[in-house]
């Protein structure tokens, strides 16, 4: 059955936006069709369209489940801002492999930015990708923030981790599967300089190696965030 976001009330769901454009001008989708529908809760909803009308689709609840996909753990990406196709292929990417959180920055090295328009588009980027895969809770995308801003969430965390592109002696992931919120930290394009590096370190952040190839920032980002997610679920 085809997915769709939307929002209860009382004992109907009501799909509106940019959502109801694609089940009434993309998909084409009838009353009395069976669709299933998240509220951005673990709950998604097995639903019947009763009506599709002046940019509503109501629909009539028939079932519901606890959503088995979302993140069991509360694990955010930091992610260096990077060129746009990049730094929307890694949204789409972490909204998939299972990140709670995806926390944009500016680092020294950074030569792109985020504006509101573009922050609008990351969150339809992984709302889509929450479809794709099959989970109801959409990543929540925070504002931009610096590195100083960052270093000052690392108490919220059991462990924080970044990718190092410049050490062969980075720590090993380990004891993943006891930490209930886990941080990581991925450069841009250029990586981040060695004072940057320093300022993580001395703030309790664990340096990891990536192997000793030098990885594009959304490889890096996708290979960091597989294998704490990987290694964290064991």
């Amino acid at each position: 059955m085809r997915r769709f976001f939307g929002e209860k009330e009382g004992d109907k769901i009501y799909i509106r936006g940019d959502e109801y454009n694609h089940l009434k001008n993309v998909l084409r989708l009838k009353a009395k069709e069976e669709i299933i529908v998240s509220i951005n809760t673990d709950v998604e909803y097995v639903c019947e369209i009763e009506t599709i009308n002046r940019g509503v689709a109501v629909c009539k609840i028939n079932g519901e489940s606890k959503c088995l996909k979302n993140p069991s753990k509360n694990i955010v990406l930091f992610q260096a801002v990077a060129k746009k196709p990049k730094f929307e292929f890694i949204v789409q990417k972490a909204t998939e492999i299972g990140m709670s959180e995806i926390a944009p920055f500016m680092s020294e090295y950074c030569i792109a930015k985020v504006t509101e328009n573009k922050a609008e588009r990351l969150y339809d980027i992984a709302l889509n990708a929450c479809k794709q895969c099959e989970r109801t809770i959409i990543p929540k995308i925070s504002k931009v923030s610096d590195v100083k801003g960052i270093i000052e969430r690392f108490k919220d965390f059991d462990i924080v981790l970044f990718a190092n592109e410049r050490t062969d002696v980075g720590e090993k992931l380990k004891n993943l599967s006891k930490c209930k919120n886990i941080a990581i930290i991925v450069g841009s394009e250029g990586g981040f300089s060695q004072k940057e590096k320093e300022k993580f370190i001395e703030a309790g952040a664990v340096s990891v190696s990536l192997g000793k190839r030098i990885l594009r920032c959304e490889t890096a980002s996708v290979a960091m965030m597989s294998l704490v997610s990987i290694l964290s679920d064991n």
